[in-house]
């Protein structure tokens, strides 16, 4: 299939979220160029998981289909499902990551939160993020709120951040903070409706599409590029998703859940990002 040439081949879990397929996918772009290697992926879509990643960002990288990933494990002397390669395993021409997590890289390579910064999301992503930030939060500051209520959700994370500790602590930094926005991004509806229907002064995209369909993923990116733009970000306990809003921010803004416990930054002194498409511009 590879023949003599030196490559690495980036296999994604096909029950992995957005999250875990962004870290694993960039990270082993990185260790592909650190070594000189060619690089390709496999991106597995199913009803697990709908969206191409080239539905999501632009991004230029051959692409294998996930039967012919299959096959590759058979062909190759090693199989990794691990963040690293045997030692015996250097010299062989082509490496085959399976996995869904960040690599270990070697020094100087560009780590997956870099390069997900250096993305460019799709034109339908940047429209809706533009128009939704230019209407309703541009200009002044704004607390992004991340609510996962799905029945898909990790339990520890419906345990841990269920919807009545998001409403406390909205109503904490409403009464601290007169006047102040929120973003919410909810994947539940109903939900939704009722934190919009207590805090007027929220917004979040509505018809957002099914739960890890082609829609509903171009919509969670969408918020994803939104939450990371606010002064200061409310999120769910145990998921990968804030995270990579964070890492988007370049880490300039303050997450906080539930078993984090209060966070000390004046939300109004926290620089802004004026477009949020580039949220670790802040001035």
């Amino acid at each position: 299939m590879h023949g003599s040439q030196r490559s690495l081949v980036a296999t994604n879990n096909n029950k992995a979220g957005l999250g875990n397929r962004m870290r694993f996918t960039l990270s082993a772009l990185s260790l592909a160029e650190a070594h000189d290697r060619g690089f390709s992926y496999a991106w597995p879509q199913s009803k697990l998981f709908r969206p191409a990643l080239t539905e999501l960002w632009e991004f230029n990288h051959p692409q294998i289909s996930w039967p012919n990933a299959v096959e590759l494990s058979k062909e190759v002397p090693y199989t990794v499902k691990s963040k690293d390669l045997p030692e015996d395993a250097w010299k062989q021409p082509v490496w085959h990551f399976r996995s869904a997590y960040a690599l270990t890289l070697p020094e100087g390579a560009p780590p997956w939160t870099e390069r997900l910064r250096g993305l460019k999301p799709t034109k339908e992503i940047q429209d809706r993020a533009t128009t939704l930030h230019v209407e309703h939060l541009r200009g002044a500051p704004y607390v992004g709120v991340m609510v996962r209520a799905h029945a898909k959700s990790h339990a520890k994370t419906v345990e841990a951040s269920p919807v009545e500790w998001y409403l406390e602590r909205m109503s904490e930094l409403d009464a601290a903070y007169p006047g102040i926005n929120f973003f919410l991004s909810c994947d539940v509806p109903e939900v939704q409706e009722r934190i919009i229907k207590a805090f007027p002064n929220s917004v979040g995209q509505n018809d957002k599409g099914g739960y890890n369909s082609v829609e509903g993923v171009v919509a969670g990116v969408t918020d994803l590029y939104l939450l990371a733009a606010s002064s200061y970000m409310i999120v769910p306990y145990w998921s990968s998703f804030p995270t990579m809003a964070w890492e988007l921010a370049d880490r300039k803004i303050v997450r906080e859940h539930s078993r984090g416990g209060r966070q000390n930054v004046n939300i109004a002194e926290v620089p802004m990002a004026s477009n949020p498409l580039r949220p670790a511009d802040r001035s």
